[in-house]
């Protein structure tokens, strides 16, 4: 029996994803109870032990070992990052389990900053110590049919044996391609402020005016005035539009609070490209604009799809825990295309 274990287990993403590859799903080890009861509503064996106090001989040994360390201090969206001793001893934990379990092959997913860390290089010098065979690759999630450009750093090791190429890359699936059959159970919604003054200037104008030449925005149907040697205002809707069914907008890192602050950079993807990054932090603040001005927001069903969630994956009633959980995992779209390419190499042997 071929078999997966996980650290930092999160919602189980990666244990999705090798169970799509046909492996047992062992156990996981997560701290924060409430997502590990996520994890456990979906059938996964996850306990709720925190790393540090936990003993890797007590745990059966897996042909598969993933971990996925908190990435936070490694992240460009928090300022003033550092890594922590927490973080470290968190990598020495990580890296007792990789020495007492020896698994055929250990993966490792986290933010491309983690490279440079010295966690990381405790948990490359257990790898070492062990004589694995390893890679470290800057992957997107897009190029795995993910309908989301997350890019991370991904590592495979393989126990005395070199590791296979990863698999190719692969069309990128657009936002509106993998939701399209949720758009009509989406709450309406309307763009906040910060997004309408991220756009540029004549989409916006575009999307605050309707087609009979009144704004829209706030729900109050206002006329428009247009000078006599203006485009009427039907020419700019059109001009701006020509070509859009939809388009998804997002932001990046911090949001102003009151007016002050440093402005989110606002993020959009038209119909046919991948979602940005799902964090474990959004909280349904994307908007999607949809043909005849309709705006609608993202749920986290929405949103687990475009982490390649199935949708027999039962989530939380809590908004704030279901985008917890989502953000927080590997797609397992992504982990499934990983673990089948390194399966197929035991088999070749």
């Amino acid at each position: 029996m071929i078999t997966i274990a996980t650290l930092f287990s999160g919602g189980e993403g990666v244990g999705i994803g090798a169970k799509a590859a046909r492996l047992q799903h062992l156990w996981g080890i997560e701290i924060d109870n409430a997502v590990a009861q996520v994890a456990r509503n979906n059938g996964f064996g996850v306990e709720t032990v925190d790393i540090l106090t936990a003993n890797p001989a007590s745990y059966e040994p897996p042909t598969v070992l993933h971990a996925s360390p908190p990435c936070p201090n490694f992240s460009v969206a928090k300022q003033g990052r550092r890594e922590s001793n927490y973080d470290v001893e968190l990598a020495y934990a990580a890296a007792q389990f990789i020495e007492k379990l020896r698994p055929r092959f250990f993966t490792l997913e986290n933010v491309y900053g983690y490279r440079k860390s010295t966690s990381w290089a405790i948990i490359r010098n257990a790898l070492n110590r062990c004589k694995y065979w390893f890679d470290l690759a800057h992957i997107n999630a897009a190029d795995f049919a993910v309908p989301q450009t997350r890019k991370r750093m991904i590592v495979r090791a393989a126990l005395g044996q070199m590791v296979p190429p990863l698999p190719s890359p692969e069309p990128w699936i657009g936002w509106h391609e993998a939701v399209e059959d949720l758009i009509l159970t989406l709450p309406e919604s309307k763009f906040a402020p910060w997004q309408l003054a991220g756009m540029p200037t004549e989409l916006r104008e575009s999307l605050l005016v309707d087609s009979a030449g009144y704004s829209n925005q706030d729900g109050m149907r206002i006329p428009v005035m247009r000078e006599a040697d203006e485009p009427a205002n039907t020419v700019i809707a059109n001009h701006a539009q020509r070509g859009i069914r939809a388009f998804l907008v997002g932001g990046q890192f911090a949001q102003p609070k009151n007016g002050s602050g440093k402005p989110r950079s606002v993020q959009m993807r038209m119909q046919d490209e991948p979602a940005f990054t799902v964090t474990a932090v959004n909280k349904g603040d994307w908007r999607t604009w949809l043909a005849r001005g309709r705006v609608v927001q993202m749920t986290p069903r929405a949103l687990a799809r475009f982490q390649s969630f199935p949708d027999e994956y039962i989530l939380p009633d809590s908004k704030t825990l279901a985008c917890k959980v989502i953000g927080m995992a590997v797609p397992p779209l992504l982990y499934r295309k990983i673990a089948i390419q390194l399966l197929d190499s035991m088999e070749e042997r």
